[in-house]
């Protein structure tokens, strides 16, 4: 019998621990949905019962937690923010930013989410601070808006940025649940050293087209004796040493705002490492092909040397290379064929592109054969008596890699000396023929070397081939607002009804988290 009572006395206080943790909830809840109704309402104040576990109280904190936005590189918000807590017998159960948090660190979950919304291209997100009072006591609670909502961003439409979304907080792991459901998996990382929980928006794109010959984004052009010629037109960050050896147009001092693809090449080549379906290539090229629309890696640098020819047959559909090293044509051929619409041979690599004696592409039809590099690709196309390409380079970068005394690590295959030292991209082969187009670095054309623009190219985009769900969703608009609400104690007499539809909120909202 006393067996059964002691069972009994634990299952009753079971009971009664659930009731009034379920009890604590629900006036964290109402204390949230008030607190929000003072936000965004027509009224500025409202009282709601904060109805806790006798003697027992509140405490509000000041800086818990944090937020910090940018778009690219650029800070555009930075707020900090507090909470309620209450903890009780090692649980701890809070109100942040709008959020109510069962638990801290990473065994937190949401119990009721905040008001910070992604949807279809927007980020929205209206954050209620609260100041006041530091206890709160079994009692009503007095809640009053102070001012309209403050700003925190200056744009709002952020379409083509990336939008990083840092937010620091004692229940970090709570919010990394919840901003993955309102996102994917791809946009969130969590730095547990730092309780930070880290959103990016803004899937990679590239908003332009190969509409000049050259575009150095980052310095000048330099002719270098010989009589070579740019046929078309370009763009230099810089200067351009001879505008009369360019048949077109000439722009000089250009702003870079083309998307650097390093985070992109890094990415595919890490998927395709982990990848053990992905067919590898292998050190002997002589001979091959590549085909069927497919995907292939060279984990070890991709070099062509003579008799080692390369055919790829875009009949089946775009075929991609994915590289991590240095794309070296050593006096190999690179042949595309059944090339027609869209459909390209596209390399990208994480190190250097560089040729000499070889040709790659399909002669005065240089849509079909695509490189994309780095910000720290140096471009070779330079050695021996000729070289020829027929193709685009797309590596734009901030500012230059090589220092003027530095060599270009793409053209020490060749034997060129000094020529190409200092100059990102080196096009100074006697000779040779570039058709298509370059983005890149400082560049230096030397010798009989002539790159003439292909108008195939006009409306021709650099593509990143993402994957769906590889990447964080994109964003187009963006608005964030601060919204300060005190609180302070109205007394202990008060009685307000807990809604049904509180309770009935919390039970779908409370839901443990699925590890």
């Amino acid at each position: 019998m006393l067996s059964v009572a002691l069972v009994g006395s634990v299952t009753l206080d079971r009971a009664q621990d659930n009731a009034q943790n379920q009890r604590i909830e629900l006036a964290f809840v109402e204390f949230s949905q008030s607190v929000t109704s003072v936000a965004f309402g027509q009224g500025t104040t409202e009282q709601v019962a904060f109805d806790i576990r006798a003697n027992d109280a509140a405490v509000r904190h000041d800086e818990t937690g944090s937020i910090r936005v940018y778009t690219d590189d650029t800070l555009i918000a930075n707020r900090t923010f507090g909470s309620v807590e209450y903890t009780r017998e090692g649980s701890t159960l809070a109100y942040q930013a709008g959020g109510v948090w069962r638990g801290t660190r990473a065994d937190a979950n949401m119990v009721s989410p905040p008001p910070f919304d992604y949807d279809d291209g927007s980020l929205n997100a209206w954050i209620p601070v609260v100041t006041g009072e530091r206890t709160l006591t079994r009692s009503a609670i007095d809640l009053r808006r102070n001012g309209s909502a403050v700003a925190l961003d200056r744009q709002s439409v952020v379409q083509g940025q990336l939008v990083t979304v840092e937010i620091q907080s004692k229940y970090y792991g709570g919010w990394a649940d919840y901003l993955r459901q309102q996102t994917s998996d791809a946009s969130i990382t969590v730095d547990h050293a730092n309780e930070t929980v880290v959103m990016r928006l803004g899937e990679p794109a590239i908003d332009s087209t190969f509409s000049e010959g050259v575009f150095a984004t980052s310095g000048d052009i330099q002719f270098d004796g010989g009589n070579s010629e740019i046929h078309g037109s370009v763009s230099a960050g810089g200067s351009v040493s001879d505008h009369s050896r360019v048949t077109r147009g000439v722009t000089e001092g250009t702003t870079n705002d083309l998307r650097i693809i390093d985070d992109v090449i890094e990415k595919k080549v890490r998927d395709a490492e982990n990848d053990s379906t992905m067919p590898i290539m292998h050190p002997e090229y002589g001979g091959a092909f590549l085909g069927s629309g497919a995907t292939y890696y060279d984990d070890d640098g991709f070099v062509l040397e003579n008799g080692e020819d390369l055919t790829v047959d875009l009949s089946g559909g775009n075929v991609t290379m994915l590289v991590d090293g240095n794309v070296s044509l050593q006096g190999g051929d690179i042949d595309v064929v059944n090339g027609g619409g869209d459909r390209a041979f596209r390399i990208y690599s994480t190190r250097n592109f560089g040729m000499g004696n070889s040709r790659a592409g399909v002669v005065g039809e240089s849509q079909y054969l695509q490189v994309y590099g780095t910000s720290e690709m140096q471009i070779a196309i330079t050695g021996g008596s000729k070289a020829d390409l027929f193709g685009t380079i797309y590596a734009p970068r901030k500012e230059a890699v090589l220092g003027d005394s530095e060599p270009n690590a793409a053209a020490e295959p060749f034997g060129t000396g000094n020529k190409c030292d200092g100059w990102d991209t080196c096009v100074v082969a006697g000779n040779s023929e570039v058709s298509g187009a370059i983005i890149a670095g400082p560049t230096i054309v030397g010798q009989s070397t002539e790159i003439e623009y292909d108008r195939n190219l006009v409306d021709i985009q650099p593509s990143l081939q993402l994957d769906h769900g590889l990447y964080p969703p994109p964003i187009t608009y963006l608005h964030l607002s601060v919204y300060d609400i005190t609180v302070s104690q109205a007394g202990s007499n008060s009685s307000i009804a807990v809604p049904p539809a509180v309770a009935s909120s919390v039970a779908a909202a409370a839901r443990p988290r699925a590890d």
